[in-house]
């Protein structure tokens, strides 16, 4: 046999061997992943948790409850998030009340100090003027809230966008519902209109949230 073909056949036995090697040390080493806990190399595990599963949004969620001195605000309508739950979380992580939680009505209620009670106070009238700004740049849309923020009147047109329209009188609604319930109104309420900018024509006048109310293109028409 010649030289040139026994180094060949050695060469690959090496390569082989190299390639089983690393087979055997992959198979130690990979990541697995069963009932939710995933197994990286060195034993190091990760649970998978998902963002809603098993989390309380009750009053046990808290160990050491005491809401002395506290005041109390109740909720009633949760605006931009898809569950109690995804709220009451971001207000827990925000870290702008003592407690919170749903009552037994369904409701999020809030536990606060006097200092706490300002700062959401505050917060929601900058948020409506932030909006109430922005639309004074505005030919096709305009929003008016009163001082005691229980009135909203928009004035538009129908080529004003109605994703941006929807998305600024959530904002004002919720708003307007911090400001009453945290001064200490029960059943927070709004006067809510809406007018056609070009023609006058109401196509909204309900008090909120104990009517609801809707425009589509039959109303426009109107």
């Amino acid at each position: 046999m010649k030289r040139k073909n026994i180094f060949g056949i050695v060469m690959g036995i090496i390569v082989v061997i190299c390639i089983l090697m690393a087979m055997v040390q992959f198979k130690k080493e990979r990541i697995t992943q069963k009932d939710n806990v995933t197994v990286l190399p060195g034993g190091v595990t990760i649970k998978k948790i998902e963002d809603d599963e098993e989390y309380d949004i009750s009053k046990n969620y808290y160990k050491d409850y005491d809401d002395t001195g506290l005041e109390t605000y109740v909720i009633t309508a949760v605006f931009d998030y898809d569950s109690e739950t995804e709220y009451i979380k971001e207000i827990r992580d925000a870290d702008i009340c003592e407690y919170i939680y749903k009552n037994g009505d369904g409701n999020a209620e809030i536990k606060v100090t006097g200092k706490q009670r300002k700062k959401w106070l505050e917060g929601a009238k900058k948020n409506i003027d932030n909006v109430l700004e922005r639309m004074e740049k505005e030919d096709m849309c305009n929003f008016m809230v009163d001082e005691d923020y229980e009135r909203l009147t928009v004035k538009m047109t129908k080529q004003y966008s109605p994703q941006t329209f929807y998305e600024d009188v959530k904002s004002v609604l919720y708003n307007e519902e911090i400001v009453q319930v945290f001064s200490g109104v029960e059943d927070w309420s709004v006067h809510f209109i809406v007018e056609n900018m070009n023609t006058g024509y109401e196509l909204v006048n309900v008090q909120y949230p104990q009517e609801g109310w809707n425009i589509d293109e039959d109303t426009w028409d109107e």
